[in-house]
Order: C-alpha cells, then sequence, then structure tokens
C-alpha cells in the first residue's frame, strides 16, 4: 500500500474547529415522569448509551480522517476512504453499527412498521398533528416525547441545518422512530459524513468554512473499532 498524500481540498480542516458533543445526565433525566416516553424511544432505539459520549478522544486520528476521506472515484458512493498513518481504511454504515453496538438491521422486522416514503410535506403534516404542510418542521412542532431523540440526533448526529427547522435525513429519521419504523443511527452518522464530503470538501463550498467537524468522541470510537490507534 502506498501512502497517498492529502486530499486536495481537504488541506484546511486542521485549522477548523471540532463540533461539540452534548454529554446527557441520564440517571437524573431518568427520574423526571414527563420523559419516560423519551426514555422509551432512546431503549427501543438502542441510543440511550449514545448519549454520552465515551472519554476516550484522539484528536489526531480525527483530524487524519477528515483530511484524507474522499468518495473519488470509489465504485460505492455509499462507503468512503481514508488514510491514517499511510494506513489505508474503508468506512461503510455497518463498521459504525458494529463500532457503536447498534443493530445494523432490525432483529424482529415484525417489531416495526413496513417504510412507506411518504413525502417531506407529508411527513411534517403528521409530525405537527395537522399545522403544517411544509417541507420542514419547526423544533416547537415536534411532539414532546421526541425531546431526547430530537436533541441527540440533531447535535451529536447531524448538526448541519439550522437549529430551529427539521428537514430531509434528520426530518425522516424523526419520523421514523416516532410512528415506530425501523431506524439505527448509523444511516444518520455515514448521511452527515457523505455530506461533509459532497458538500465540504468535494464542492468547496464556502459556506463550509462556519461548519465545524463532526461528532470528534463518536468518530474516535468509529476508528478505534477499525484497529486504529488510541494512544499517540
Amino acid at each position: 500500500m502506498v501512502t497517498q498524500p492529502p486530499i486536495e481540498g481537504n488541506l484546511d480542516c486542521r485549522a477548523r474547529p471540532f463540533h461539540s458533543e452534548l454529554c446527557f445526565d441520564t440517571a437524573t433525566f431518568r427520574l423526571q415522569p414527563e420523559l419516560r416516553d423519551s426514555f422509551h424511544l432512546l431503549q427501543r432505539y438502542h441510543m440511550e448509551h449514545l448519549l454520552t459520549p465515551r472519554d476516550f478522544f484522539y484528536p489526531r486520528i480525527a483530524l487524519d480522517f477528515y483530511q484524507s476521506m474522499t468518495t473519488h472515484q470509489v465504485q460505492d458512493p455509499t462507503v468512503i476512504h481514508f488514510t491514517i498513518d499511510g494506513r489505508h481504511g474503508i468506512l461503510g454504515a455497518r463498521h459504525i453499527a458494529e463500532a457503536l453496538r447498534i443493530p445494523y438491521e432490525p432483529a424482529r422486522p415484525e417489531d416495526f412498521q413496513v417504510w412507506t416514503h411518504p413525502a417531506q410535506s407529508n411527513i411534517v403534516h403528521i409530525l405537527s398533528r395537522g399545522a403544517s404542510s411544509r417541507q420542514y418542521l419547526l423544533r416547537k412542532e415536534l411532539p414532546p416525547s421526541m425531546f431526547f431523540i430530537d436533541a441527540f440526533l440533531r447535535h451529536n448526529i447531524f448538526p448541519l441545518q439550522h437549529w430551529v427547522q427539521r428537514r430531509g435525513v434528520l426530518l425522516e429519521a424523526l419520523f421514523r422512530i416516532s410512528k415506530g419504523f425501523f431506524f439505527s443511527p448509523h444511516h444518520l452518522i455515514m448521511a452527515a459524513l457523505l455530506y461533509l464530503e459532497e458538500k465540504v470538501h468535494r464542492k468547496k463550498l464556502l459556506r463550509a468554512d462556519a461548519i465545524p467537524l463532526l461528532f470528534p468522541r463518536l468518530l474516535c470510537q468509529i476508528l478505534e473499532h477499525l484497529g486504529y490507534p488510541t494512544e499517540p
């Protein structure tokens, strides 16, 4: 394997900050009766243990990942190639699910509804309890039971939209969870990485300078699972 230089367009990532991941005091919140439904959804979709990111955070391997990540000339655009310490790696949704100990697919499909691909305006109309038919959902229109799910997905997994709006893959994720369809956060993590690769690195949009590098602790946990160094 020949060591490849950093990918053109990714060189400036070393000067950019990491997104700050939120930590949740689940032991305290669990005691609040008004949050019982939120915790039930977290447990049903295997996200409770992800509310508190691991202490391990080694930023150099995360920076190496973001500096070298690419889908350029990749036959399967759903995977990302990267290089750390001269070692080539491939990251896909299944690797993320394994690293974070979340199901890649449902063990019991009969426990979930069958996904029907509704239009975004229909999703917004249903989640807002008939109050809106826009293409995006306002934060205040979410059902109370989605409090923790929304906070975790919006801040730690897909912090790439206006803070009061939910649209696209984030809107679909919230809808799947609220209505009992299968969802696993590895899909949203992969969507965020592919978004970053396409919009930030390949197209080099000027507004991308304002987007911090994503979920450093979760990313380092995933890279550790793939066998990359956990210590300097």
